[in-house]
């Protein structure tokens, strides 16, 4: 009776277990259902917004997991090297003032159910990945004075405008952050292709 009783706790403990579900492979890398859930939270608590539960949320997150997978291997070829802890201290630390000082903080942490060794590794991530897009695609990236002066014309409203020198250097910007985008977005499709990818259905986000 004692060996049973022990087998049928042991059988209700392993059915209580709640098994993390592999929803992506990308190569020989996995993404788990509770990383993607995870990562919803952290991204939603530094853009200020609810985290979303719906599938939808939950299968654009996973994409967006696949897509910095693939990026990451690409800095790992060329050896360029993730953002230490340190060096996203003052990014951390305007979330922190942002969110009303650290009792606040602790509290908004334990409302999206992160620590905060997620956020920071998220935001090491965030830079790493901006720096290697510039370092890779911006010298490819050549914005022409037409093309400043057509954005002015075409694309700011009608009224108020300010003068065209006031706002020349912020179109350039705007137009090589436009560019940069559009030639990782087509780097990462080409990637995409030559890369083994498969994902799963997870019904319950």
């Amino acid at each position: 009776m004692r060996i049973l009783t022990v087998l049928l706790l042991l059988a209700t403990s392993a059915a209580a277990e709640v098994v993390d579900r592999i929803v992506a492979t990308v190569g020989r890398r996995v993404i788990t259902a509770s990383s993607v859930r995870q990562q919803i939270r952290v991204a939603a608590l530094l853009d200020g917004a609810p985290a979303e539960e719906s599938y939808a949320a939950f299968e654009a997150m996973r994409d967006r997991l696949i897509d910095r997978l693939l990026i990451l291997e690409e800095m790992r070829i060329s050896r360029y090297a993730i953002p230490e802890g340190g060096e996203v201290q003052p990014a951390l630390d305007r979330e922190i003032q942002d969110a009303g000082g650290p009792a606040k903080w602790a509290e908004l942490l334990a409302r999206y159910r992160v620590t905060e060794e997620q956020i920071r590794l998220s935001l090491r991530y965030q830079a790493a990945i901006v720096r290697f897009t510039l370092y890779r695609f911006r010298p490819a990236v050549q914005i022409g004075p037409d093309q400043i002066r057509t954005y002015y014309e075409q694309r700011l409203p009608a009224q108020p405008k300010p003068a065209f020198e006031e706002v020349r250097d912020q179109i350039e910007a705007v137009l090589r952050r436009e560019q940069i985008n559009g030639l990782l977005t087509k780097w990462l499709a080409e990637v995409r292709q030559q890369t083994h990818i498969e994902t799963y259905e997870e019904l319950k986000p």
